[in-house]
């Protein structure tokens, strides 16, 4: 069969892009900056990882990341998710698997191969293997038969090496039970808080602003600047040279028939009384009558908007309760199973959810359907010429790039690629000074490049970019005159902080000769307060998500009142003590166990194959040069 399939793949291509659906490795995406070198970026016990994969794999990182996070996809995001370390992680983790694989003699069949190709949905219509399908999805990847059965190939293998790895992992009865007493245990503790803007009365001198000034003079010099030379690449550029078929629009069509099926949407109105997830049984039960009382009086021929506009307590009480237009997958599960199970003029006894009780009344129901090809049309052509129009703009810089690789200066590649070079005003590190698509994002990649070196290509709104420093202004300190006002500020600032940290170390000295943080409270004149129940993972009202403030509260108990340390949480300091500890009911472990032996397996799992790939790379020869990812 997959002799088959190649003599029959075709050789026409569709230039648009899809993720494709199958169980492949990072290094999937083909495309690159175009790289005519062979050099590497790393190897693996000697074993290269050349710049086309690192690229290739770079790409498909990006495009993946494209696909979630839309136009808010940009370079800061992609460097705050070290998208460049994660493509090369990737390929060292594969050549360390697939060494293992053959360490271990682990071959796939061609039977197997074409098993795996045949259960890929991606390539199925109506449930079965298509070979038409099979072909044009591998054509809008730019695939053929022979890379992608490689490539697949490959990542099975990798698949039964980490099946091999996983398939020591297990997880105990008790193992689970104290897993889930440690995430479901709740306390509650008393606390006392310092903060520093309670301490209005501090007011720094003049020699004490000086002093301040001379000894922070780094803090208060003018910001750096640059300036910049530019080539763009903008997708509007190449409208013109864009042309969208009907046999275009109909593939892109067949191809994502999910994309146009319309689902079945409810219009309703709904009153809610609000209860906390983990509220006490009374609270929940009182907040339950409360509700029944309401659908009462809707039986009884009570006007639902009025009443929503007098009890609910959700945001759109002034509304009437109204909710306009949803499909199931908007709302939470138990309220969208209610009213999706309801017919239009109905209204529903009290549904529970997070956020309390609900009584619905559904106004309207919509049908699911699909948009025909000739009301989809207009959408699709534009959705392709947009898409088309970009991958000519990228794949026009990554033209441009390859000449950077191949050494040409800025002025040379600009020829090579007939594009004008623009140069920027100067501008600072916020993008003060420039018109560009994304100032900041622009700026930032700016200074994060060396004078004088090319970045690689960078995406700035729908347009791309190569960069060259130019000129760099280093900052230089300001007249105290001209930042008077900020050092007053700081200085203030930071004595407001150390009266803050010095009060509450002195209160706390004073715990052990008090039994209860109440009676300290007292005699200080300070103002107790108290957390609601929390868990390990929970988020604190007016504390945060403290890690050593959890910690410090869950090393609290009846013997150990008071914990004898100040905690520091955003230059507030906080002196903590035990107030309730609440550990789940058996009845409550026993009904959860087997979602917890899951939920501890995937995670036991997961850390004993990082464990194991970290054993791997500790025992290989791996070298890498960092310079060599920019």
């Amino acid at each position: 069969m997959l002799s088959y399939l190649r003599e029959n793949t075709g050789n026409w291509i569709i230039k648009i892009f899809l993720g494709i659906i199958v169980i492949v490795f990072v290094f999937l995406g083909v495309g690159s900056f175009g790289s005519k070198r062979n050099d590497s970026v790393a190897t693996v016990d000697d074993e290269p990882i050349t710049i086309k994969e690192y690229q290739q794999a770079y790409k498909a990182l990006v495009d993946q990341m494209r696909a979630k996070f839309g136009k808010n996809l940009n370079d800061d995001l992609l460097k705050a998710l070290n998208v460049k370390q994660q493509a090369l992680d990737s390929l060292i983790e594969q050549k360390l698997v697939l060494a293992q694989a053959d360490n271990l003699k682990i071959h796939i069949s061609k039977k197997e191969l074409q098993e795996n190709l045949l259960s890929i949905k991606a390539f199925q219509k109506n449930g079965k293997f298509n070979l038409n399908q099979y072909k044009k999805v591998l054509s809008l990847n730019s695939l053929n038969p022979e890379i992608f059965e490689s490539l697949q190939t490959d990542a099975i293998r990798q698949q039964k090496v980490k099946d091999m790895v996983l398939s020591a992992v297990n997880v105990s009865d008790l193992e689970a039970r104290n897993w889930y007493l440690f995430q479901n245990t709740k306390a509650a503790v008393d606390y006392l808080v310092f903060d520093p803007e309670q301490y209005t009365d501090i007011h720094p001198d003049q020699g004490q602003i000086k002093t301040f000034y001379a000894e922070n003079k780094d803090k208060y010099k003018s910001e750096s600047k640059i300036k910049a030379m530019y080539i763009k690449f903008s997708p509007e550029e190449y409208k013109d040279k864009i042309k969208i078929t009907d046999a275009g629009i109909k593939d892109y069509y067949e191809a994502n028939q999910k994309q146009f099926k319309i689902p079945q949407k409810v219009e309703a109105r709904h009153i809610l009384i609000k209860v906390a997830q983990d509220a006490e049984e009374k609270e929940v039960t009182t907040a339950q009558k409360k509700a029944q009382d309401i659908y009462e009086m809707t039986v009884k021929g009570q006007d639902f908007e009025a009443l929503a506009k007098q009890y609910s307590e959700g945001p759109s009480k002034d509304n009437g309760g109204y909710l306009g237009t949803f499909e199931k997958k908007a709302m939470v599960k138990p309220f969208a199973d209610k009213a999706f199970s309801m017919k239009a003029g109905d209204i529903s006894e009290p549904v529970r959810t997070m956020f309390g009780w609900h009584i619905i009344k559904v106004i309207n129901k919509f049908d699911a359907s699909v948009q025909t090809l000739a009301m989809a049309s207009e959408k699709i052509k534009k959705e392709l010429a947009q898409q088309e129009m970009q991958n000519l703009a990228y794949y026009k810089s990554g033209e441009a790039f390859d000449a950077v690789i191949d050494g040409d200066d800025f002025d040379q590649v600009a020829l090579i690629v007939k594009k004008k070079l623009f140069t920027t005003k100067e501008f600072d590190i916020q993008g003060n000074g420039l018109d560009i698509d994304d100032n900041q994002g622009f700026a930032k990649a700016c200074f994060s490049l060396p004078k004088d070196d090319i970045s690689d290509v960078k995406k700035f709104g729908d347009s791309y970019y190569l960069i060259r420093v130019v000129k760099k202004i280093e900052p230089a300190l300001q007249a105290l005159d001209l930042v008077k006002d900020r050092v007053t500020d700081d200085l203030t600032r930071k004595l407001q902080i150390e009266q803050a940290k010095k009060d509450a170390q002195l209160v706390v000295a004073k715990t052990s000769d008090a039994k209860t943080l109440n009676e300290l409270a007292k005699e200080y004149h300070a103002t107790l307060k108290t957390t609601e129940l929390f868990t390990r993972n929970s988020q604190i009202k007016e504390v945060g998500n403290s890690p050593e403030f959890i910690q410090a509260s869950f090393s609290l108990n009846e013997n150990n009142k008071i914990y004898p340390e100040i905690i520091e949480i955003s230059s507030r300091y906080y002196i903590i003590g035990f107030k309730e500890k609440k550990i789940p009911e058996e009845s409550e472990i026993l009904e959860n166990i087997k979602a917890i032996k899951n939920e501890v397996n995937w995670k036991k799992q997961s850390q004993s194959y990082r464990a194991w790939i970290t054993q791997l790379k500790h025992n290989s020869k791996i070298n890498y040069n960092p310079k060599a990812l920019n």
